[in-house]
């Protein structure tokens, strides 16, 4: 008589006593006696993706060139995804679609270089979009979207025919202020209807009044650059060329602290997710990352650029952040990573002056001193279309595969290995020997004599210059 067996089942253990219960995963404890060869499998298929995401990586995306002079800085309006304004060295503001790329507005901003725009941050609900740009005519312009946009409406009607080729590029402004100094930059405010203005001294300003509200100085040479805090609006970073960065409160019409670093610092970047960090781009190629309520020693050392960083700014998400550089090239580093994860280049490009992060984080834009505005992909490899909901788990298993294998050698030099133009080997070579004999020199000093006479010093303090206390 044959012996049947029934299966017996606890409908406890597969049956969710509520809707908000998980469903309990069944998992083999024998899994590696019936699977011997998953990891196997595994690493495979981690070869096979790592691969792939070189083969599809292609970042660039289109290049627009309205401007007839090198791109000096760009701007992004924080609450949309489409607005962005570019400034060249000729005085000229392009308002651009960003989706379309398309010029919707080119204005005769100043007779000579713009050195500063920005957005009015303030103002998430009004119908109307105001920027504010400063130049090398000591004015400060404000702008309003819909004002130009009447002026270029009337300007179409009154035109003939013939005429309507022409781009119209004369608008009148909102308002006009005048500096008794030089500018050389500004940001606006995320919370009222003020702006900075950075120059020899640090010019706080309103829509209302013709002079400044208040005016900072601590006795610092030029200031270049200066951002508002995105969640403390009341407080200012700027850096200036005697080498220091430092911190203003615009309620107590005092500054706060001050740093100097042994190299002028060119770009500053605040991190929206974590606004108590920010970022500085330095002339000797780094970035460091500061905590403002601790700035005796930098966060983050972020290493890989051979020349000058010119801009930075930071994806809204506040993980990565984006550098132009001096040498050709813009860089992608993780806010906690030492090293970039990505470098894009061209051939035609040149020294990269200003950049920005799109507000969905998946776009990188660049201005450069070719006179073009470059658009790229912040994920080289990653694809345009619409997904298939196969396709979508198909990339999310590939991409835990290759996070499971990163450390694997032959992974891990697919997964980091770019091409550089040869000026960048060469002169990357070059600093790594430098560095090499820089540690080479340290440790026979500290074989050869006493303890004290080569302190050891690390690697975020090195770079800070101690003569300075930093107090008032």
């Amino acid at each position: 008589m044959v012996k049947v067996k029934a299966i017996c089942r606890n409908e406890k253990e597969y049956v969710k006593q509520t809707n908000n219960d998980l469903l309990k995963v069944q998992r083999n404890p024998s899994n590696t006696v019936q699977h011997p060869f998953q990891q196997a499998r595994e690493y495979q298929r981690a070869l096979n993706a790592a691969k792939l995401e070189k083969l599809f990586a292609k970042p660039f995306l289109a290049s627009m060139d309205t401007h007839s002079d090198a791109v000096v800085a760009l701007a992004k309006n924080k609450h949309n995804l489409t607005d962005m304004l570019s400034a060249s060295a000729d005085g000229e503001l392009v308002y651009w679609n960003l989706p379309a790329r398309k010029s919707l507005y080119v204005v005769n901003a100043h007779p000579n270089q713009v050195r500063g725009i920005a957005f009015a941050n303030n103002r998430v609900l009004s119908a109307d979009t105001i920027f504010v740009s400063t130049g090398d005519d000591k004015k400060v312009n404000i702008w309003s979207l819909a004002q130009m946009k009447k002026q270029y409406e009337k300007a179409a009607e009154e035109s003939t025919l013939e005429g309507r080729g022409a781009i119209f590029k004369n608008y009148s402004t909102r308002a006009t202020f005048t500096s008794k100094h030089l500018l050389t930059g500004c940001d606006h405010s995320y919370s009222d209807d003020l702006f900075a203005s950075a120059g020899s001294v640090v010019q706080l300003w309103s829509y209302e009044r013709s002079s400044p509200l208040q005016t900072f100085e601590w006795g610092v040479d030029t200031v270049t650059k200066l951002k508002f805090n995105p969640s403390e609006t009341n407080l200012i970073l700027s850096v200036a060329m005697d080498r220091s960065i430092c911190l203003f409160d615009i309620r107590g019409n005092t500054p706060l602290q001050r740093i100097t670093l042994k190299n002028k610092s060119s770009a500053i970047a605040w991190n929206p997710y974590e606004p108590m960090n920010f970022v500085v781009g330095n002339e000797n190629g780094n970035c460091y990352t500061f905590d403002m309520r601790k700035l005796q020693e930098a966060k983050m050392v972020h290493k890989d650029h051979i020349q000058a960083v010119l801009d930075i700014d930071f994806a809204p998400t506040g993980r990565e952040f984006v550098t132009a550089s001096f040498d050709k090239t813009i860089r992608i580093f993780p806010f906690n990573d030492g090293r970039s994860r990505e470098v894009y280049h061209t051939k035609r490009m040149q020294q990269v002056n200003a950049v920005l992060y799109s507000m969905d984080a998946r776009y990188v834009v660049t201005g450069s001193e070719d006179t073009n505005v470059r658009v790229w992909k912040s994920n080289a490899a990653e694809s345009l279309k619409t997904l298939l909901p196969r396709e979508k788990e198909r990339l999310q298993y590939s991409e835990k595969l290759k996070k499971k294998y990163k450390y694997n050698g032959e992974i891990k030099r697919i997964l980091r290995h770019r091409h550089l133009p040869k000026y960048i080997v060469k002169k990357k070579n070059l600093k790594q020997q430098q560095k090499e004999g820089r540690h080479k020199k340290v440790a026979n000093i500290r074989a050869n004599n006493r303890a004290e006479d080569a302190p050891f010093v690390a690697e975020r303090r090195k770079d800070i210059d101690t003569r300075d206390d930093g107090e008032l």
